[in-house]
């Protein structure tokens, strides 16, 4: 009988992950992109990135393209296009990144947490209507590790109630909902092109939408640049001398390396969802684990492969326990610490400017599914960007062979003391074993 790699058996990956599964981050057409900004001096401005903010917007279906010099400042210019002012509301899972959420408080509005749906990882829309009230002014919803939620219900409460809907698109470039891209279904849609994405431009974002207003407010509050191009007629004109205050320009060299990959990403995408789909069916036996699912309509790009563990036990370190035992048969995963930010001191003590935090009886919010998530939840593999069919059986082999030693890694678990290791784990979103 085979002994955990956890005990000192011998370990069951023995391919190499980046040498097989993973691609470049800069390609050799982004590298000779940047040579030439430099050689033209466009180390600060540059005709490209309005170039690459108009083929993305179009690439995703919308009229306007705004770039940004993070994901971050992308949602803040939204949250201050559609109009979120001091003490507004704006509902906001919170099993997501902080970064969804800290531009709520960087316009002095108040993020109201609700709940995900478990088996999709999405923004509960059942739950948002709990948490509206006449202070609501928008919805900001994240397709969570590239996984559209579930548009029509949310639009729906959203016209009903006249609110604004934001979307965090930042794990889900390409990805669509009944045909139609995320980011251009609500009223602004937000992309990071952070180094991690599958649209990587080391640091970056970018705002898309079919509203005129709203493109022209977020380019005033963070491109004074631009101002003085508005047509005549535009209210925000007058701001041409100063802008509105920020400056969230991304540098050139940041939008040619996304722009060199943007004509690549679908067909990335359409291998990586490949890859998932053998993933997935390989471990589909497996019954204390569930797969993130898609939401009818919903076409996901898999930028991240998050799971559910099912524990057996009540101990909270069993999932860190279970994850120990996949690393040391040789699979990269992680330990998710999204589902904790209704609890952080950020956002329930009033935030920097302390405004920003909800009523005495909204402040700790009852969120039991979110609570169960934070605890449940992790990085089955890394992403697989080629095709790597023998490095994905060699993981369902390892996930197998922990599977059928489970008493063994519970039996290590009540052996051992993990509680600090998974105390010093709780305060990142994402931490790899």
């Amino acid at each position: 009988m085979t002994k955990l790699a956890l005990n000192g058996g011998a370990k069951t990956v023995t391919r190499n992950y980046l040498e097989e599964a993973t691609l470049p981050v800069c390609s050799e057409k982004g590298k000779a992109l940047v040579n030439q900004l430099m050689e033209k001096g466009e180390i600060s401005q540059s005709p490209l990135v309005a170039r690459f903010a108009q083929r993305f917007s179009s690439y995703v279906g919308t009229t306007y393209g705004l770039c940004t010099n993070n994901g971050t400042s992308a949602i803040e210019s939204a949250l201050f296009a559609v109009g979120v002012a001091p003490q507004d509301e704006v509902i906001v899972p919170s099993y997501t990144f902080w970064a969804s959420v800290t531009p709520i408080i960087a316009q002095h509005g108040i993020p109201i947490f609700c709940e995900v749906d478990p088996d999709t990882h999405c923004i509960d829309p059942k739950d948002i209507e709990r948490h509206i009230t006449p202070r609501t002014k928008a919805i900001l919803v994240v397709h969570v590790w590239g996984n559209p939620c579930d548009m029509d219900a949310i639009m729906k409460i959203a016209r009903a109630r006249h609110l604004a809907v934001v979307e965090d698109c930042s794990h889900a470039h390409g990805a669509s909902y009944k045909g139609r891209m995320v980011g251009s279904i609500g009223d602004v849609g937000c992309y990071s092109l952070q180094g991690t994405k599958t649209l990587p431009a080391g640091e970056g974002g970018i705002l898309v939408t079919d509203h005129r207003e709203y493109y022209e407010r977020a380019a005033a509050l963070g491109h004074y640049e631009l101002v003085p191009e508005f047509p005549e007629d535009s209210p925000y004109r007058k701001h041409a001398l100063t802008g509105m205050g920020a400056k969230f320009r991304i540098h050139p060299f940041a939008a040619a390396l996304a722009d060199s990959q943007l004509d690549e990403l679908d067909s990335r995408s359409e291998l990586r969802r490949r890859n998932a789909k053998r993933f997935e069916e390989a471990l589909a036996d497996i019954p204390f684990i569930k797969p993130q699912q898609e939401y009818p309509g919903g076409n996901r790009v898999f930028s991240y492969h998050y799971y559910r563990y099912l524990p057996r036990t009540n101990n909270p370190t069993e999932t860190y326990v279970f994850l120990k035992a996949l690393k040391a048969e040789g699979i990269p995963c992680g330990y998710c610490g999204y589902g904790r930010l209704h609890t952080a001191p950020l956002f329930v003590e009033g935030g920097p400017y302390g405004d920003c935090s909800p009523g005495k009886e909204r402040i700790n919010p009852s969120l039991p599914v979110t609570e169960m998530m934070a605890k449940t939840t992790f990085l089955a593999a890394p992403r697989f960007e080629t095709s790597c069919d023998p490095l994905i059986d060699q993981y369902s082999a390892a996930y197998h062979k922990v599977a059928e030693h489970m008493d063994e890694v519970i039996a290590h678990m009540e052996a051992h003391d993990y509680s600090k290791e998974l105390q010093s784990l709780s305060g990142r979103s994402i931490a790899m074993l």
